[in-house]
């Protein structure tokens, strides 16, 4: 540059000077450099990195106008030299950056060996996903295009790759690019769009991926701009998931709450093998009780449990509990060997249909085996009771409903009795859950078979099972004596459109919705309170507090008993008038608050 700098007249230059100047910017990149540029600490080509060099460069020339002020009477180099070749390092280093990229692009394409993949969304994540893509070593995937439905982003270019057109061309540019690969880069997509873009690929051998949520590394609200591809290179493009086709956005709960409840306490969860309970013992755990004691009557349910929790299932743990809650004799030694401080009851039968059939099956279990567990909490001084319901309880018309919400008016009655901390929880659907609607549909459509729907205007409530247990053990924290806490489900989601999507996610054009009409019990709609529950939500904006009528709780023990009778079975109608005949009996009663 100093040769440049006087027209490459050599005998103007001042050889020690520019030598100097050469072993000051040896000296800064020497020290600096390791810690600065080349120590791992930035994403190769990222801001981060260009700012560090640029930092870097900017010490050296500040060095070297120092060291020319120092030897004023001597002029070592220019003043401008050292501005100038610090920008042309900064301009190649730049460059360098850019060709390595796009060659890197360039030689997936040519290779052939990668999926040629079309990214959705041109925003931030969008960014975010064609970084991933030209970093990954891989090289799974190379990126052939952007679609984005904005205008202002038709000409964005990034690292090569232009922005198509619009999501509405998707089919279009599939055909005109080859891709095989479908990224959606979109924060919430609603799922009807997903469905949308489903079924403009129908009949199209092409995958649809996911960028992997960035709330899942920690990151909330504007976060998201801020983030790059270094802190999600270590995860891949995920399938579509169960959560995507009903778009529920991510719920908040009070940690603190929470772990102040759960902490250093002795903590029985029943139904510990099922869908809800095996969760709900994987979020406890995450709060370091003193002892976790889980039980089942499901052997291979306690199984698996043990195995998400703990990455082996040997069976020989103390806390691991096989046994019938139905056998009082089993309840009661249950608890007073464990002596729980918290009991979380998830067991319970659950298919609305089954139990229309056989009530009797249904109140044996879901209150025969609660009543003798709320006598044993009471006998062994438990401190705190919750039981998981169902919104099948609000303004109940089936068997199940019914019996769960005897047993929440059972939990009331304990609570008005002792002032305990005995209260109930209620919530929808579960995702995921085992025999759940959206698990039924992926099943009948891989098997090319036809999708069953009750009724095509039949809506339900959904959320996750994290979601729920989460809220569950937020209710526990929150809760006051014989309340059922209610968690909010979003906005009811139509049935039909949910299997319209799976089928659309399934490429399978050539499977039908057959509609079986509702049975009995069923309702088209249904509610989270009952008409004459108030919607009050005073300690978290996501749970409903209502108080629940109490119920005579020894009338419910002699529905038991008729459940358990032989002459039952000739008359199951009769069983279920009782039930009705005792839930319509109701007196209005104060309840005492929860001790602090």
């Amino acid at each position: 540059m100093t040769l440049v700098r006087y027209d490459f007249h050599i005998e103007r230059v001042n050889f020690l000077g520019m030598y100097v100047c050469a072993l000051i910017g040896l000296f800064v990149f020497l020290v600096c450099g390791p810690w600065s540029i080349y120590r791992g600490r930035y994403h190769s080509g990222s801001t981060d990195q260009f700012a560090a060099i640029a930092g870097t460069v900017a010490l050296g020339v500040g060095l070297m106008w120092v060291a020319e002020f120092a030897f004023a009477a001597q002029l070592l180099i220019p003043t401008s030299v050292p501005i100038a070749a610090g920008a042309m390092m900064i301009v190649v280093k730049s460059m360098s950056n850019w060709v390595r990229r796009n060659l890197r692009q360039r030689t997936l394409s040519w290779s052939g060996s990668s999926k040629p993949t079309l990214v959705i969304g041109a925003g931030s994540l969008g960014m975010i996903a064609l970084d991933m893509i030209a970093e990954d070593p891989r090289g799974e995937f190379v990126a052939v295009g952007i679609l984005d439905d904005d205008p202002a982003n038709r000409h964005l270019r990034h690292s090569g790759i232009r922005v198509l057109g619009p999501t509405s061309e998707i089919a279009d540019q599939v055909d005109k690019t080859g891709a095989a690969v479908v990224i959606i880069a979109v924060p919430d997509l609603p799922p009807e769009e997903l469905e949308r873009i489903a079924s403009d690929l129908d009949s199209r051998p092409v995958e649809i991926k996911v960028l992997p949520a960035l709330r899942e590394a920690g990151y909330t609200g504007k976060d998201i701009e801020t983030a790059n591809v270094a802190d999600l290179r270590h995860r891949n493009f995920r399938d579509v998931s169960l959560e995507d086709l009903i778009g529920r956005k991510p719920i908040s709960t009070n940690i603190d709450d929470i772990a102040s409840s759960i902490s250093g306490r002795v903590v029985l969860v029943t139904g510990a093998g099922g869908s809800i309970g095996s969760q709900l013992c994987r979020q406890v755990a995450r709060f370091n009780p003193e002892r976790l004691v889980m039980t089942d009557r499901d052997e291979s349910g306690l199984h698996a449990t043990q195995l998400g929790l703990e990455g082996s299932a040997l069976l020989t743990s103390e806390d691991l509990v096989l046994g019938d809650l139905r056998d009082t004799a089993f309840v009661h030694a249950l608890v007073a060997e464990v002596k729980p401080d918290v009991i979380f009851h998830a067991a319970a039968l659950k298919h609305l249909t089954f139990l229309e059939r056989f009530p009797e099956q249904a109140v044996r279990t879901n209150i025969g085996a609660s009543l003798d567990l709320l006598d044993a909490a009471l006998a062994n001084n438990v401190e705190s009771f919750v039981n998981i319901s169902t919104d099948k309880a609000a303004g109940a018309t089936s068997v199940l409903g019914r019996t769960k919400f005897a047993v929440e008016r059972a939990i009331a009655s304990v609570a008005v009795e002792n002032g305990r901390r005995y209260m109930s929880v209620r919530f929808g659907n579960v995702l995921g859950s085992r025999g759940s609607v959206l698990e039924t549909f992926v099943a009948q459509v891989a098997a090319g078979d036809s999708v069953t729907v009750t009724d095509p205007e039949v809506t339900r409530y959904f959320m996750t099972a994290d979601e729920a247990c989460e809220l569950v053990l937020q209710a526990a924290a929150i809760g006051n004596p014989g309340e059922t806490l209610v968690l909010d489900m979003g906005e009811a989601i139509k049935i039909d459109d949910l299997a319209r999507r799976v089928i659309a996610l399934s490429g399978r054009s050539d499977v039908e919705i057959v509609y079986t009409g509702l049975r009995e019990g069923e309702k088209l709609d249904e509610v989270l309170l009952s008409p004459e529950e108030v919607d009050e939500r005073p300690n978290h904006p996501l749970i409903t507090q209502v108080r629940i009528t109490p119920v005579d709780i020894e009338s419910l023990k002699a529905l038991v008993d008729q459940s358990r009778a032989p002459e039952v079975y000739d008359s199951r109608a009769d069983l279920t008038d009782t039930l009705i005949s005792i839930l319509d009996r109701s007196e209005p009663t104060e309840f005492p608050k929860a001790a602090s």
